[in-house]
């Protein structure tokens, strides 16, 4: 215990104090980034249920224009996000991999088969959402959702580096 006032070892300078243990780096950058990366797999299942409500809407019929079949695909993305979720508390690597791999596959595929599924709709924009082209509403989740995927993508390649690092010490 430290003493402002009190008595001090007698010899000590107060430079004793290299043999001290100090955290690893990869239990210091693991910590800081759970935090980001659940922060970017929950903003992905909020989009989700954002897409979620807009095709069971549009499958109803309320909706307009209903859903299409990448955007029916790219629900399943939640399946990773959810196991990129459970594997943060326990730093469980076989289920950020299957995050990894999952949201590109269920992910950033359906993304980009989007993108291209909407070209021809962007030189005419005829179809109209919350008085808005619709073509432009899909544009922005695309690339909210490419943004939070990418983000969740890095982050969970960065903690499994850190949770598989053994033995490194600090220069």
């Amino acid at each position: 215990m430290a003493s402002r006032g009190g008595k001090h070892v007698i010899g000590s300078d107060g430079s004793d104090f290299l043999h001290r243990e100090r955290v690893a780096d990869h239990y210091l950058a693991s910590a800081k980034m759970k935090t980001t990366a659940k922060q970017c797999m929950v903003g992905h299942l909020v989009l989700v249920a954002l897409v979620l409500s807009h095709a069971l809407l549009g499958q109803l019929g309320f909706l307009e224009p209903p859903a299409k079949i990448w955007e029916k695909i790219w629900i399943l993305s939640a399946i990773p996000a959810l196991f990129g979720i459970q594997s943060l508390p326990r730093n469980k690597v076989n289920h950020m991999n299957g995050f990894f791999y999952g949201v590109i596959v269920l992910g950033l595929l359906p993304l980009c088969w989007g993108v291209v599924d909407l070209v021809a709709e962007l030189r005419t924009a005829t179809l109209f959402m919350f008085g808005y082209p619709a073509v432009y509403i899909y544009y922005t989740g695309i690339a909210v959702g490419a943004v939070l995927h990418v983000l969740g993508l890095y982050y969970s390649r960065k903690l499994v580096e850190a949770w598989t690092a053994k033995g490194q010490k600090r220069q």
